[in-house]
């Protein structure tokens, strides 16, 4: 029976039967009593030495209405089983302050143990599950009793139960009766019930529901009453909502479609945002086309060293996880093995830089080219001016090629972009950077957007910048557009006010300097932040070219707390613990800023609850103005954090 099921009237004449006691062997006291009650409540509240999430089972039927349409608040109060061990912690620990810290930390395990049972594949999964659910809807609020006198083993044993319904009735019961299956159904029970419209009754109503109200206020003397701690509770939401999302939903499963996809068409490029496992599809694709006998070996092309070592690492992964037993060549930095994949690529895996791919391809015959399955890693990149003098018409031999990249697309570059889907072929599959928020690929972020004007210096800079373009135009030699774009940029991306503000920013917010990462646009700008840096912390390392990679690791492994980069590391680099990203060179190329951005948006699987912040700078609109690059950037990052991981039923 439920509250959907039955009017408000007929619930009223339910409740109106209700009587003055009930008592097992004459009655079924959860089928009879408390089924019927709860079902048409608006509130209960319960107080009882025992529980556990046994006692959903009796509420089973009702829990999805509670969940996801009834308005209802369920109100327990509960004592936690204190173990010899606590007694004599408790005993130790002098100050009362210490002592709320001891019993505070064993009430908020009371529940998180219990939830730790809902990983098991038994029987009460469902009902523990739903447990979760209610705490962290807050519709189910739990507070918790111990007897003041904790050095002397005692637990708070009065039990009181009080049922609300909306239409102004009232039903108190007290008994031997928790809140089990055992107590509703199966022991033998009694238990006597007060009703607020029978004049005998009333009195006793209020009476129970004053001691109720007094224990819930923190009132009542000899008990202590303790909250589920906001750190628990907030423990218990993260849980929820990655139970609610995945629930009947895997959220990986845009790979297996990105697979699928390429099985079909053979080459074009996966548009997937960053965190979303572009790599790990790409191998999974590998692995398929290996035992269906089409490939025999491997090209991975990518810029940058950092980017070229992590493939080398998952290439290892594969190997291992797969069973693939390809060996691993490369051709960058200290690494020369190209002869030797192009004498016999059988078998083989080779990572290679762009600026070494062209030599590597043409020593490879057409008949070979068939079975190698060639990867451009960060595939927009491949569009240069200077890939498109070397590599034209490169890759047309080879049957499978995969482009990976957040966005292929080249702003301003249409000849740029159109090498690249001539070469390796149009976009097959997408999933953006909304789609991973809301399956919980990729974590949710807040954006904080830092107002800046132009300085008389900016301005000026600006105004030489227009009589440039205008003198080459008069000259017959007219900027291209997207220079004209790249010269304009830095005014902005080099605002003169942004050092002041960021200073000030983070004396107020300390806590955003860590695990956060730093871009600008150059080492020169960069030594202006590391000058406001210092008045905040002293934990915090640049990472240019020049730089060493030992920095970078240090900040992966929490050594420093904060990162000062120009481009470097905003491609390719898988740093779990970063939480903010902190934007002084962005432009309106969403490319760029996915990139950034992504790099804090990788859910880390030691902090469920991750929540990343996104801080930009974003100048204030002249009069008479168009949208600049950092208005067009707000407008989109602003949208984009509101984007929330989707609660599956």
């Amino acid at each position: 029976m439920n509250i959907k099921q039955n009017s408000m009237e007929e619930c009223k004449e339910i409740i109106r039967k209700t009587d003055f006691y009930y008592r097992s062997g004459e009655n079924n006291i959860g089928k009879d009593f408390i089924d019927p009650s709860f079902s048409c409540c608006s509130v209960y509240k319960r107080s009882g030495s025992y529980f556990t999430s046994n006692a959903l089972r009796t509420w089973a039927s009702e829990l999805p209405h509670i969940l996801n349409e009834r308005d209802i608040e369920i109100q327990l109060i509960i004592t936690p089983e204190l173990s010899k061990k606590d007694f004599e912690a408790l005993k130790i620990v002098g100050e009362i302050k210490e002592q709320k810290e001891k019993l505070q930390k064993i009430c908020d395990n009371l529940i998180l143990n219990a939830i730790e049972f809902s990983k098991d594949p038994d029987n009460e999964k469902n009902q523990i599950n739903l447990f979760i659910a209610l705490v962290a809807s807050e519709k189910l609020k739990i507070k918790f009793a111990i007897p003041d006198h904790v050095s002397a083993p005692g637990i708070y044993h009065e039990k009181i139960g009080i049922f609300e319904f909306s239409w102004g009735d009232k039903v108190v019961f007290i008994g031997s009766v928790n809140e089990t299956k055992g107590g509703h159904s199966d022991n033998f029970e009694s238990i006597s019930v007060y009703r607020d419209w029978e004049v005998s009754d009333k009195k006793r109503v209020e009476k129970f529901s004053g001691w109720f109200e007094e224990m819930w206020e923190k009132n009542t003397e000899g008990l202590t009453i303790l909250d589920l701690s906001d750190k628990a509770l907030k423990k218990v939401k993260v849980i929820a909502k990655r139970k609610k999302s995945n629930q009947g939903l895997d959220k990986w499963r845009h790979q297996q479609k990105a697979l699928e996809k390429f099985l079909e068409v053979r080459h074009g490029i996966l548009e997937m945002a960053t965190g979303t496992g572009k790599t790990r599809t790409s191998l999974k694709i590998a692995s398929e086309l290996i035992k269906k006998d089409e490939i025999s070996s491997l090209i991975i092309c990518t810029k940058g060293n950092d980017l070229l070592d992590q493939w080398y690492l998952e290439i290892l992964e594969w190997n291992a996880r797969d069973k693939i037993k390809y060996s691993i060549l490369r051709e960058h930095s200290k690494f020369h093995d190209r002869a030797s994949f192009t004498r016999n690529p059988q078998n083989k895996v080779l990572i290679v830089s762009r600026e070494n791919i062209k030599s590597a391809l043409r020593q490879i015959n057409t008949e070979t080219r068939k079975k190698i399955f060639i990867i451009h890693d960060e595939v927009h990149g491949l569009g240069s001016p200077e890939n498109i003098n070397q590599l034209l018409g490169e890759h047309s031999s080879f049957i499978y090629r995969l482009g990976l990249s957040a966005t292929s697309e080249r702003v301003y570059d249409k000849d740029g972009t159109k090498f690249i889907t001539d070469e390796i072929g149009e976009i097959f599959f997408e999933f953006e950077i909304e789609d991973a928020i809301k399956r919980g690929v990729i974590c949710e972020f807040d954006y904080l957007a830092l107002p800046y004007s132009l300085t008389e210096g900016d301005k000026l800079r600006r105004k030489n910048i227009f009589a440039r373009i205008e003198a080459a135009r008069k000259a017959g030699n007219p900027m291209l557009q997207k220079d004209i774009n790249m010269l304009l940029s830095q005014i902005y991306k080099l605002a003169e006010q942004k050092p002041s503000i960021f200073e000030d920013f983070i004396r107020k917010n300390p806590e955003k300097l860590k695990n956060t990462i730093i871009f600008v646009e150059t080492e020169e700008f960069g030594k202006k932040i590391q000058d406001k840096l210092h008045q905040v912390t002293h934990l915090y390392k640049t990472y240019y070219a020049k730089d060493d990679k030992k920095y970078l690791q240090d900040f992966v492994d929490g050594k420093i707390e904060c990162l000062i980069t120009c481009h470097k590391v905003s491609e390719g680099i898988d740093i779990k613990k970063l939480e903010n990203v902190i934007l002084f060179s962005s432009a309106s190329s969403k490319l760029e800023t996915i990139q950034r951005i992504g790099r804090c948006l990788r859910t880390n699987p030691e902090k469920p609850e991750k929540k990343a912040t996104v801080i930009d700078f974003i100048v204030q609109q002249e009069p008479d103005s168009k949208d600049t690059a950092d208005r067009i950037r707000y407008n989109w990052l602003s949208k984009l954090s509101q984007t929330k991981l989707e609660e599956k039923s």
